[in-house]
Formats: C-alpha cells, sequence, structure tokens
C-alpha cells in the first residue's frame, strides 16, 4: 500500500473491512456473499443492534450508541 495516496489507502483499508463485514453477515445469516442485498444488509444490522441493547456479547459490532439528544 506504499505506493497509494492517503485516500486511496483509507478506501483501501475500508473496503477491506467491508468486506470482512460481508463475509461475517453472510456467514451468519446463511446465504452466499452474493446473495446479500441493502435489504438483507440492513436488516442484519437491526439483528446486531438487538444483540449489543441486550448486552449480549455475540454482536459483532461492539460500540457504544450515542445518547439520544
Amino acid at each position: 500500500m506504499s505506493g497509494l495516496s492517503t485516500h486511496e489507502r483509507f478506501l483501501c483499508r475500508l473496503t477491506i473491512s467491508s468486506l470482512n463485514l460481508l463475509r461475517v453477515i453472510s456467514e451468519q445469516e446463511g446465504v452466499a456473499i452474493e446473495e446479500l442485498n441493502a435489504g438483507r444488509v440492513c436488516d442484519w444490522f437491526l439483528k446486531d443492534k438487538l444483540k449489543r441493547e441486550q448486552n449480549l456479547d455475540t454482536a459483532v459490532l461492539q460500540w457504544d450508541d450515542p445518547p439520544p439528544i
């Protein structure tokens, strides 16, 4: 990655991170990564959020949501 600009390195890291997350989503949803679409990905995010809210350690995304304003 040394030959890439700062913006290109960022986009490269973002793309790799996204691919890794899509692999996790496809595995948890029991579908091939090619079968994922926006609806399935958004549904997975909601399921993962519910796991976080229930304090389940099985949630993939581990961050605290900010309090509502």
